[in-house]
């Protein structure tokens, strides 16, 4: 329960800085990934072989990707902190707050 409620959250903060944020989550949750595993359902339809490997790359990619946005390179330097820093995460946080107590 506290994963996709931190998820939600984080996303929120996200959509507060920068308003394309929720269109862009609706892209991609709703057409990209959607369309990315149709088609590797049907590049392991025609070719186990491919599939195989075409399911490794997107891992591998997905794997890179969460590194550098977690942890970064080199080490230290996430790019999560790159699109909104923890300044301005800390304000957004305290601002939230301050709209729900009033």
């Amino acid at each position: 329960r506290r994963v996709p409620l931190a998820a939600a959250k984080l996303l929120g903060l996200y959509a507060s800085f920068y308003r394309f944020v929720p269109a862009l989550y609706i892209l991609v949750a709703f057409v990209l990934l959607p369309a990315l595993f149709l088609g590797l359902s049907a590049v392991w339809g025609a070719s186990v072989g491919g599939g195989v490997a075409l399911l490794i790359f997107i891992l591998v990619v997905f794997v890179v990707f969460a590194f550098l946005w977690l942890v970064g390179w080199p080490v230290g330097s996430p790019l999560c902190y790159k699109v909104l820093s923890k300044d301005s995460r800390e304000e957004g946080r305290k601002a939230l707050e301050k709209a729900d107590r009033e």
